[in-house]
């Protein structure tokens, strides 16, 4: 997974000063309770990979319904623009899945 916290903001926002009321209220919200960025990467199943199937010693992706998929996705992309507000960033992120693993 590429993690791009910068681009992920610009895609949301026009302006820079329209990301900054927006940014700061979920950086209080993380600085009250830390706890919130992992609770997000959980429910919104960042972390989460598509499930593979072995046939004949061979991984092959198992079927899935493509509005299962597409539902999944949304909540990803949901879950890493929130935690983009949060300023969270490539080394938080690989600690905080670590912690979980």
């Amino acid at each position: 997974m590429i993690w791009h916290r910068i681009g992920v903001l610009r895609s949301l926002f026009q302006a820079r000063s329209a990301a900054l009321p927006v940014a700061r209220r979920w950086v209080a919200a993380r600085a009250a309770v830390p706890e919130i960025a992992e609770d997000l990467i959980r429910l919104g199943g960042v972390m989460t990979l598509q499930p593979v199937r072995i046939e004949a010693g061979l991984p092959e992706v198992a079927p899935i319904d493509p509005l299962r998929l597409a539902y999944e996705a949304g909540r990803r992309d949901l879950a890493l623009q929130l935690l983009a507000l949060m300023r969270l960033g490539v080394p938080e992120l690989n600690s905080l899945s670590e912690d979980d693993a």
